[in-house]
């Protein structure tokens, strides 16, 4: 039983370790999934005056996690770290079946953007860490460090350093790993050689047993050939034209709020490599970040546009502080732009619609 609780500590630390390090990654990530959670628990106006509660926060939870894991798989101060861990799992096998029971939140975020679970895969993948940890619970006899105090010791604030420095170092760029779809590499938009064409399509109603069916164009045609009364039989009600070539990015547009149309496809398309600068809030990136970016989308030479969720109060402002109404700006929701960039304000590059680089202010030079 000894060599079973030993593997099982080892499988319950590692398993934490993992699940701590893959949110480190991305504090910003965890940080929104706790924002998430707050709000569809009706609890969000107890924080509004303290927006950076839910990034500490972020920090301190990848940091407990994944210490967790780190002090059961080295066999450091087990006792502490026996009953961390099954207050921990009761915490979070209890929100989990919240979860799974009402839906309210679709992805706990447990292994951050890595690896996608259902509500109720998460709630079972809990369940079973917790037989591991209650059988680590009941058999386990010695709880004494098997190292001296001071090695102990330095192990513990080693891990420490490392995953509150990792944290740190993936908030103030972007993220060392990237999970999203934003990704360095990734095709937004199919290359102009490899799009389809517009596609055409029309939609009747059936007279007889008003069923309405889109037709495209291409069927349109064989039906009309195949029943000879097709147009006694069928009414027209409207005919639109459908992009083939959608953005893979979930929810992303560049609207433009006087024609309130989306330009993010001829403007990812153009025969030269683009500069997008994302900014949630217009407000928020200090005067030096904001001259950083814009020092170096001029010292590229390329067609730039900035995109933001801020209201268009904020773009006159905006505008006028910075001298830029060259530069066009458009409208993104919040979300979208979260999923694209985690800095305040950043500079991501594209060609051909894949993205080549994604760059976080402090990334670029002064």
């Amino acid at each position: 039983m000894k060599y079973i609780v030993s593997i099982f500590r080892l499988i319950f630390g590692a398993v934490f370790m993992f699940s701590g390090f893959v949110k480190a990654i991305d504090p910003y990530g965890t940080a929104f999934k706790m924002e998430e959670y707050i709000n569809v628990f009706g609890m969000s106006g107890l924080f509004e005056n303290f927006p950076s509660i839910y990034i500490i926060t972020s920090v301190i939870m990848c940091s407990i996690e994944f210490m967790i894991g780190f002090m059961m798989f080295f066999h450091l101060y087990r006792k502490a770290a026996d009953w961390m861990a099954a207050i921990i799992m009761l915490f979070f096998t209890t929100l989990t079946l919240i979860d799974a029971l009402t839906n309210k939140v679709s992805d706990c975020g447990c292994f951050g953007d890595f690896i996608k679970l259902t509500n109720w895969e998460t709630f079972w993948k809990n369940i079973v860490l917790d037989v591991i940890l209650l059988v680590i619970l009941i058999f386990t006899t010695n709880r004494h460090n098997r190292l001296y105090r001071w090695q102990s010791l330095l192990l513990m604030l080693v891990g420490i350093v490392l995953v509150v420095g990792f944290c740190i170092r993936n908030i103030l760029y972007e993220p060392i790993v990237d999970f999203r779809a934003w990704k360095v590499g990734n095709q937004i938009i199919l290359p102009k050689n490899k799009q389809k064409p517009m596609v055409s399509y029309a939609t009747y109603r059936n007279n007889e047993t008003n069923k309405v069916e889109v037709f495209p164009m291409d069927e349109l045609q064989q039906a009309y050939e195949s029943d000879t009364a097709f147009a006694q039989h069928w009414t027209w009600i409207a005919s639109e034209v459908k992009n083939p070539n959608t953005i893979s990015a979930s929810g992303f547009a560049m609207m433009d709020l006087v024609s309130q149309s989306d330009h993010a496809y001829d403007f990812m398309m153009q025969d030269d490599t683009v500069l997008i600068v994302p900014c949630v809030d217009l407000s928020k990136p200090n005067e030096q970040s904001v001259k950083r970016v814009l020092k170096y989308v001029a010292s590229k030479g390329k067609p730039v546009a900035i995109i933001t969720a801020s209201g268009s109060g904020k773009w006159d402002n905006f505008i006028t502080k910075y001298n830029i109404p060259e530069i066009p700006l458009y409208s993104t929701d919040d979300k979208a732009i979260e999923a694209m960039v985690r800095s305040s304000i950043a500079v991501v590059e594209m060609y051909d619609g894949k993205v080549i680089s994604k760059k976080s202010w402090r990334s670029l030079p002064k």
